[in-house]
């Protein structure tokens, strides 16, 4: 590592964190630090414990004329965790540095996030372990005698209270419910299973995503010794290699040990598939669809033997544009009222592929009455939102619109891919019957478009509309008091201690049982901003 000056303040006698300053304040060889060192060195009336602490600056100087200044706190079994370190960098002087001193700060700081990923996986198993309780997720509404505990990332009763870490480890994460139960369970892996993996990354060996590789992939091995022994075997590789081949070789490492475990990473991978919808910023999203690696590529093939006939054919698009077209044919109902550019189910029709239908689909657009009003007037306005994807601009607006209403007056209503809906314009409905009307369930529903939980996407046409304020308490049955809620976070609601209050701005805040706090937008926001959290209050 190359040389990285330390600068502190000369009258500073230690760190934000506690640390001795003489322990971040290592000198290079012929610095005046050093000088100073011999020169106090030479005279006899300083005690014992300075002299110590001049042998040990000049350790620092040989350290430091071989490593690089960082690399003097980059100590293997570090004591203290790492604290000299994070002073080290957080107190550098940079103005200074090479391009060499800079990648040694660059190495330091990828040292310092791999000892935060151990301390943040050890949080997680504690978390977990500090919630004893029987698992809520066998199907019972209620817990009976006999249940067992709960595994990392299920619900749990806790002293009759239904409580789930991972809704709220995903709101500290900032991430979705899926994901944290993912790393909540290998984080508690890796504390209980993998005791070494654990402490390379600690030691700054590994990087969190090699940690947690080993433990997906070794996790299939159900024999603790062929585990262990597979731990030691790949941690000894990734010492010598680079860690980018690192899967690979745990993968092998795996199949030495069980025959059986590539077919049970594959089962695991397929209870996981799924299709997921990631937008663009450009008006596009991609849509991945995840399963059997066969079926994938027979897919492909299928598709790729249909768009070389459109090919010979005569049509100009290209390859990879006849697919996705092809595709999208076969995904949805097919309609005649695109242009012959855009229409493929025809052209298609005859290829003997089974390329042409598809199942009934409605994208919705919601739009303001002033939106609708200044499209209609000529004027310019935004466009509204589409569902699973957020704000589009007025021509796209105009653009679908129109679509919808040719179909509609072509007789083809039943096909149409796109349903408008006005979010600004709340029916009046019966707010004293505790059971919303009709008219009022739709607009919530659309209003909300998912569940009002802090980042949850459960779609709200498959949630409950619930109460804000309790209808036994005085809630009224009004579009402002009423919110859709997925059936888990209904229940959290009522059942969990989770208590939701709507702020003046038409936000809401969640108070979890533990007493933090998240924000969530207005429910006819547009875009997917994710909650503030706040410390406890």
């Amino acid at each position: 590592m190359s040389e990285c000056p330390v600068d502190r303040p000369a009258d500073e006698t230690s760190g934000p964190l506690g640390a001795p300053v003489g322990r971040a304040l290592s000198v290079v060889p012929g610095a005046p630090g050093a000088a100073m060192a011999d020169e106090a060195a030479r005279d006899d009336h300083w005690d014992a414990e300075f002299l110590a602490l001049v042998d040990r600056v000049r350790a620092d100087a040989r350290l430091a004329a071989r490593h690089g200044l960082l690399g003097r706190y980059d100590e293997e079994n570090d004591p203290d965790r790492g604290v000299g370190l994070f002073e080290a960098v957080a107190f550098q002087e940079t103005s200074e540095l090479s391009d060499s001193g800079w990648l040694n700060r660059h190495e330091a700081i990828v040292r310092l996030e791999a000892r935060l990923a151990a301390m943040k996986a050890e949080a997680t198993a504690g978390y977990e372990a500090s919630l004893h309780g029987v698992s809520a997720d066998l199907g019972r509404r209620h817990p009976e005698p006999g249940d067992r505990e709960a595994e990392p990332g299920e619900r749990r009763w806790v002293a009759g209270d239904l409580r789930s870490t991972a809704d709220e480890l995903a709101l500290v994460w900032q991430m979705h419910k899926g994901a944290a139960m993912v790393r909540i369970h290998t984080s508690c892996e890796l504390v209980h299973n993998f005791p070494a993996t654990l402490r390379a990354l600690e030691e700054g060996q590994l990087t969190e995503r090699a940690a947690f590789t080993i433990v997906r992939e070794l996790s299939v091995l159900d024999d603790p010794d062929a585990r262990r022994a597979a731990e030691t075997a790949l941690l000894e590789w990734a010492g010598k290699h680079p860690l980018q081949k690192l899967k690979q070789e745990a993968q092998r490492e795996a199949a030495r040990r069980s025959p059986e475990a590539r077919s049970k990473a594959h089962a695991r991978a397929m209870d996981e598939r799924s299709v997921r919808i990631f937008p663009n910023s450009d008006g596009t999203a991609e849509l991945v669809h995840t399963h059997d690696a066969l079926d994938a590529g027979a897919v492909m093939n299928s598709l790729t033997r249909a768009a070389a006939r459109r090919r010979r054919q005569g049509d100009s698009r290209s390859m990879d544009q006849l697919r996705a077209d092809i595709a999208l044919a076969r995904l949805l109902p097919r309609t005649d009222t695109r242009g012959p550019a855009e229409s493929v189910d025809n052209a298609d029709a005859g290829l003997h592929d089974d390329s042409t239908v598809g199942a009934d689909a409605t994208v919705a657009i919601h739009a303001t009455g002033a939106e609708i009003r200044a499209l209609i007037d000529g004027e310019n306005s935004t466009g509204g939102t589409a569902e699973h994807y957020g704000p589009i601009p007025q021509e796209s607006l105009r653009k679908h619109l129109t679509r919808a209403l040719t179909q509609s007056l072509l007789g083809n209503a039943g096909r149409s891919r796109i349903g408008l809906r006005l979010s600004d314009e709340p029916p009046t409905g019966k707010p004293d019957r505790y059971t919303p009307d009709a008219a009022t369930d739709r607009f919530v529903r659309l209003r909300d478009r998912t569940c009002q939980f802090p980042g949850c996407n459960q779609p709200a046409e498959f949630a409950d509309v619930d109460h804000r304020v309790a209808f036994a308490e005085g809630g009224r049955t009004t579009t402002d008091n009423l919110h859709c809620l997925c059936r888990h976070h209904h229940r959290l609601k009522h059942e969990g201690g989770w208590v939701v209050t709507s702020n003046p701005d038409g936000t809401s805040t969640w108070a979890s049982p533990t007493g933090r706090r998240y924000r969530t937008p207005p429910p006819d926001r547009g875009g997917s901003d994710p909650p503030e959290s706040g410390p406890p209050r």
